[in-house]
C-alpha cells in the first residue's frame, strides 16, 4: 500500500489543501487530507485527519504538523495503526469503494 498527496484544485478556502490517496493493487482510493487550516486570530497551521467512514473512536485520526512533510509523517504513521487491523482497513476500504459507487 502506497500513500500519496493530491493537491486539492479549486478550493479558494483551502489553497494549501491535498487528499491523502492509497494506492492499492492499482486501485486509488481517497482516505484523508492534510491542509493549512485558519483559525481566529488569523493563526494558520497544518492539518491531518483521516477520512472517518467508519467508527474509530480508540485511534488517533487527526492532527496538526510544523509543515506539510510533518502532517504526511503523522498521517502515515497513524494510518498504519490502523491499517494493521485487517478487519478495520477491509471495513474502512468497502465503506470508501461503496460510496464512491454511490456518487
Amino acid at each position: 500500500m502506497d500513500l500519496y498527496l493530491r493537491k486539492v484544485i479549486h478550493n479558494q478556502s483551502a489553497p494549501d489543501g491535498y487528499r491523502v490517496i492509497l494506492k492499492d493493487d492499482g486501485d486509488k482510493v481517497e482516505i484523508g487530507s492534510i491542509s493549512v487550516q485558519h483559525s481566529a486570530g488569523a493563526e494558520h497551521y497544518w492539518s491531518w485527519a483521516i477520512d472517518t467512514v467508519i467508527p474509530m473512536r480508540s485511534m488517533e485520526t487527526s492532527g496538526r504538523g510544523t509543515d506539510r512533510a510533518d502532517c504526511m509523517r503523522k498521517f502515515k504513521a497513524a494510518w498504519e495503526r490502523f491499517a494493521a487491523d485487517e478487519a478495520y482497513l477491509a471495513m474502512f476500504l468497502a465503506e470508501k469503494r461503496r460510496a464512491r459507487r454511490d456518487r
